[in-house]
């Protein structure tokens, strides 16, 4: 006969999976209503997501995949390179790019000054 180990059968607690005993033995540690309202709501979504066919482990993988979306990249954020322009040179039929210095007129500090043309 094999060890249990070895079935790779699901532990039980009653009729629940073990880890949703966990919750219940942790709540007897502080028995209010909420915590039994609590253990209620926490054993009718265990019956839920074995009755839809999904573990423990299942269920939680299926939560964080709805959180994260359906894009997942390969690498962190900080690791993506992002594309970066190296002195991007014109094609034949391309104008080539002004690259005189550019002269800037001189600023006026008087505001009617520069309101005398405008009106």
């Amino acid at each position: 006969m094999a060890h249990f180990k070895n079935t790779y059968k699901p532990a039980r607690f009653l009729f629940l999976d073990v880890r949703v005993g966990v919750v219940i033995f942790a709540s007897l540690l502080h028995i209010r209503y909420w915590t039994l309202g609590l253990d209620v709501i926490v054993i009718l979504l265990a019956l839920y997501v074995e009755r839809i066919g999904l573990g423990f482990v299942g269920s939680l993988r299926a939560v964080r995949a709805y959180f994260t979306g359906s894009y997942r990249p390969a690498l962190r954020l900080q690791k993506i390179r992002r594309k970066v322009d190296f002195e991007r040179r014109n094609l034949a039929w391309e104008k080539p790019v002004n690259r005189e210095p550019v002269l800037l007129d001189e600023v006026r500090k008087n505001e009617t000054s520069l309101l005398k043309g405008k009106l």
